[in-house]
Parts: structure tokens; C-alpha cells; sequence
């Protein structure tokens, strides 16, 4: 199993920016927890989870879900608020019996198909491709 380590990635101006990992996961079943520690509070940090677990069957599954928040300041009180926030849900399904030889191209697919400029603006308003 990796490490669980601070995630350093490009925000919507490429500048760089680190996700804190805040634990680990336990192991199988647990929740591994990210934040990028930027705001007044932390209930306006972005977040990061990931838990993985496998079945009987010899499914092996990991959930990834980031959450970005939007915050105000209270005029009357001057404190921080949530106003709303978005949120991304991953799964990823490998089973026991997928060739090695086809898990890189799963990783490039993936990982290369959300970063294309179609995926790119079906997720930043959720909108299907017509």
C-alpha cells in the first residue's frame, strides 16, 4: 500500500497548492483525509478523503471525494459562514483478475480523460455533453 503523504497539485491559476494530510487511513475500510488549509476556518478548507476496501468476490474498490467550499464574511457579525459547496465522487473498481499488463493504460485513461478539456467543462457546471 503507498504512503500516504501531502498532495501538492495546480488550482484553476496553475499555481501549486498542498493538501495536508490530515491521517492516514487504518487500513482497508478506513478513510485516509486531506486539506488544504487556506481560509479563516476550517470548514472552508478544500478536502480530500479516500477509502478503499476490497470484497469476497476479490473486488477491490476506492472511493475518492473532494469538496471545495464557499465561504462569506457575516457583515452584521463579521464572522466566516459556508454559503455552499461542490463535491466530486470518485470510484474506482479493479478486480483481482485485471491483467498487470492493462493497469497502467487504466491509470493514463483515467487520469488523462479527466484532465481533457471535454471532462474539464462537463465538471466545472456539471452539464452533460450534448
Amino acid at each position: 500500500m503507498p504512503q500516504a503523504t501531502d498532495v501538492i497539485v495546480k488550482n484553476g491559476l496553475n499555481v501549486d497548492k498542498t493538501f495536508t494530510l490530515i491521517n492516514p487511513a487504518s487500513g482497508l475500510g478506513g478513510i485516509a483525509s486531506w486539506a488544504l488549509k487556506e481560509g479563516a476556518i476550517s470548514a472552508v478548507f478544500p478536502t480530500m478523503t479516500a477509502m478503499a476496501t476490497r470484497s469476497a468476490s476479490g473486488m477491490r474498490t476506492l472511493q475518492l471525494k473532494i469538496a471545495l467550499p464557499s465561504s462569506y464574511t457575516d457583515t452584521v457579525t463579521g464572522l466566516t459562514n459556508v454559503s455552499s459547496r461542490t463535491e466530486v465522487h470518485v470510484t474506482v473498481r479493479v478486480p483481482d483478475t485485471f491483467p498487470e499488463s492493462l493497469k497502467n493504460d487504466h491509470v493514463a485513461f483515467a487520469a488523462n480523460l479527466v484532465n481533457s478539456a471535454l471532462i474539464k467543462s462537463l465538471i466545472r457546471d456539471a452539464v452533460p455533453a450534448t
